[in-house]
């Protein structure tokens, strides 16, 4: 795109230059003949399009929530996770036999030591031991490695924690954009066939031009909510406070004072399966705050019949309609985030492109302004009618209507 808007620039100073930069030429520049044909070249600023986005709002689930087997499996989330337990090194022999009490608790021992970190010994010349530790027992079917984020998790009589995963299904919201009137850039060349009362020149023009699309818009809708919710036995304990993650410890004070830290546990061991699933669906529960664009280019040629009709020696008015064909690339992006509250946002985000030949009609008039009888400026008016298309992304629709766009133009022009 950089290279053709320098071409475009570059064009017009290279064709008054070579026009009027004759330097020691004795054949003077009327002797040349000024044939049918001329050629301009310029800048278009129309009106874009107005997008109508639809079906918007489906956020899936960013996590993989297995299907229940009965047996402990490790499951995340959007609000917690379980995790798979297992024997501890210091809760069972040699031979892997569990040396801890399930359901219970279990303790470490060591030896202790004065301030220079020398064994204490007994009477008999022993070294004197103490508990150094008191942990939370293994226990078949229940995990002490487990999340969860609320306190409004936690339900009673009995107690379990609810863990959830959401996601969010469209209820039809919809938003509008308009792409803003933007600059392209355009060529033009005519041919004159004819003239009619002698001054009045009739000809055919050709044109290709390039116009910017670019709608986009920001913005909260509401969604269907949907909720999948797995409840977990706390095993008639009490739950701990909120937000949890598990397994939990402080320090532990041995009977001669000395603290060794993380020693004393404190998890409440949670059931390591659920023991049961529900999904609900929530109309226009979710919350959805979104961004919505359409973004890219269409290259418009034109034919048409022309007329031109000279004013004075310096001055012509041209006017011209006909056939207008479009070949348009656009991409359409989303960005959505699914807000619920005391969970972390869920983001959605996507993208894709699609092309289209399109056909319309357009009209234009132009005011030339000759500085020699070759080149000169002009400025006018154009319309264009394009017509409507839709694109989609995934089950979202982009209703897209390039019709009815006004604009104005102007640049140089050259007659040769």
């Amino acid at each position: 795109m950089k290279s053709l808007r320098l071409l475009a620039w570059s064009a017009p100073l290279g064709l008054v230059a070579t026009l009027h930069a004759q330097p020691n030429s004795e054949i003077p520049i009327e002797f040349r003949q000024i044939r049918n044909n001329a050629f301009s070249v310029g800048v278009r600023y129309i009106g874009g399009a107005d997008i109508k986005f639809g079906n918007l709002g489906t956020v899936p689930s960013q996590l993989s929530i297995p299907a229940l087997t009965g047996s402990a499996q490790p499951i995340s989330y959007t609000d917690g996770a379980i995790s798979l337990d297992a024997l501890r090194d210091n809760e069972k022999d040699a031979d892997g036999n569990q040396t801890s009490t399930p359901g219970g608790r279990y303790t470490t021992s060591g030896v202790r030591v004065d301030a220079n970190g020398n064994p204490i010994l007994d009477d008999a010349g022993n070294p004197v031991t103490q508990i150094t530790g008191d942990y939370v027992s293994y226990t078949a079917g229940f995990t002490r490695t487990w999340a969860y984020v609320n306190a409004s998790q936690v339900t009673s009589n009995p107690g379990f924690v609810a863990m959830h995963d959401y996601s969010a299904e469209s209820s039809g919201a919809t938003a509008t954009a308009s792409s803003d009137s933007g600059a392209g850039f355009e060529f033009t060349a005519t041919r004159k066939f004819g003239s009619f009362g002698g001054k009045i020149e009739l000809g055919v023009l050709f044109g290709f031009g390039i116009t910017d699309i670019n709608g986009k818009v920001s913005g909260d809708i509401k969604s269907n909510l949907k909720t999948l919710t797995d409840l977990y036995s706390l095993g008639g304990r009490a739950a701990p406070a909120a937000p949890f993650t598990g397994p939990t410890t402080e320090a532990y004070i041995g009977a001669d004072g000395t603290a060794y830290s993380g020693a004393l546990e404190t998890t409440v061991p949670l059931a390591a399966f659920a023991t049961s699933r529900t999904n609900t669906t929530t109309p226009n529960g979710a919350n959805i705050s979104g961004t919505w664009q359409i973004k890219g280019a269409y290259y418009l040629f034109r034919v048409g019949p022309m007329v031109r009709i000279p004013i004075g020696q310096r001055f012509a008015m041209t006017f011209s309609g006909g056939y207008a064909g479009a070949y348009l690339g656009t991409k359409y992006r989303v960005d959505e985030t699914l807000n619920v509250e005391g969970t972390s946002p869920n983001q959605f985000q996507d993208e894709d492109t699609y092309s289209k030949f399109m056909s319309g009609v357009y009209a234009e008039a132009n005011f030339e302004w000759l500085l020699t009888d070759r080149t000169g400026f002009f400025a006018g008016a154009t319309v264009e009618t394009l017509g409507k298309y839709e694109q989609k992304l995934g089950s979202r629709t982009a209703a897209v209507d390039i019709g009815g766009n006004v604009g104005f133009r102007f640049g140089i022009t050259t007659r040769f």
